[in-house]
């Protein structure tokens, strides 16, 4: 009777989360839909002239591209929760991951610093999906942050967790928004806003929380370093009882 109840309990949960995730897709593509009707009734008017008719196409042709990227991360949200169910985790010497990702990124514009007082430490994570959350930070720093700047990944250890603080040297986040910025489809770059979802950080929180750990922004401690400072906390693996 319990475990009926409490899978009847988590099916509704993954309903209502289900149909909100459904309400706020609906909400985010009629924005460039409705901007592709207007576009397409102003054009069947043919009373514009060549101007203006040039900058209407350019128009559509950037709600288009909204929806593309909409739609492709749309699909990658759904396919990440789907994998976080059914992922596999391995034990990894954080320190030797985070090198070895280092040294597969081709972007020059940005330096990575890692350090860690530590030398080894170890966690139990999908990989794949760990790398996929460091992209998305990094990508999220690297929209934010000049190029040449500098990007610092520092790893720390404290009462059985690891502590990973991911931080750049952009104009930073304020921290009244740290809890909106996780929410799905939420994003302050109106100048980037065909560039960006604003699923990332979301599909970001879901992976980590499916490692039992968690992530947040946070104020940079760091010199020299001012920018957004969003911390990974994982439970620690104890390599001994393996």
């Amino acid at each position: 009777s319990h475990d009926i109840k409490s899978m009847s309990n988590d099916l509704k949960k993954r309903i209502k989360e289900t149909e909100q995730f459904a309400a706020d897709v609906s909400h985010e593509l009629k924005n460039p839909l409705s901007g592709l009707k207007s576009s397409s009734d102003l054009l069947l008017t043919n009373k514009l002239d060549k101007e203006n008719k040039k900058l209407l196409v350019h128009n559509m042709g950037r709600d288009i591209q909204r929806m593309n990227i909409l739609i492709s991360d749309i699909a990658n949200y759904t396919l990440t929760q789907v994998e976080i169910s059914e992922e596999n985790f391995e034990t990894i010497n954080l320190i030797n991951f985070l090198y070895d990702f280092k040294n597969s990124l081709s972007n020059d514009d940005y330096f990575i610093t890692i350090q860690s007082i530590e030398k080894e430490v170890f966690i139990s994570v999908n990989k794949n999906k760990l790398i996929q959350v460091l992209h998305n930070l990094l990508d999220n720093a690297f929209s934010y942050a000049e190029v040449k700047s500098k990007i610092l990944i520092n790893i720390t250890t404290k009462y059985h967790q690891c502590y990973i603080d991911i931080v750049d040297q952009g104009p930073g986040i304020s921290l009244k928004y740290k809890e909106k910025i996780f929410e799905r489809f939420y994003t302050d770059r109106a100048q980037f806003r065909n560039e960006h979802t604003g699923l990332g950080l979301s599909i970001s929180r879901s992976i980590i929380e499916s490692f039992d750990g968690s992530i947040n922004l946070s104020k940079s401690s760091y010199p020299g370093f001012n920018g957004a400072c969003f911390e990974i906390k994982l439970p620690l693996k104890d390599v001994k009882k393996i």
